[in-house]
């Protein structure tokens, strides 16, 4: 289960810390929130499509992390950082 996400300078995302509850989780906000910025970084730390233009403009990377429970209380993190150099690189 994905217990919480962390995301650095990730398009208009300075900083977000999100914690999942067991169940349903809802993400609420106004138009340009960032909703989609949050559901999409899930997918970029997982592996996804990820361009150096998602980089938070005048930062120098972005961040993810993700942060799972596997089997009672271990924790499994799954992260991705990206620069603005061509390179990709994982943490």
């Amino acid at each position: 289960m994905l217990l919480e996400l962390h995301v650095k300078n990730l398009a208009l995302i300075e900083k977000a810390d999100v914690e999942f509850g067991e169940g349903l989780n809802i993400l609420t906000g106004e138009t340009g929130a960032g909703k989609s910025i949050i559901i999409g970084s899930v997918t970029m730390a997982l592996g996804g499509k990820a361009s150096k233009d998602s980089i938070r403009q005048g930062a120098e990377y972005a961040y993810i992390e993700l942060v799972f429970s596997v089997r009672g209380e271990e924790k499994l993190r799954a992260c991705a950082g990206w620069r603005q150099s061509p390179r990709r690189t994982a943490l």
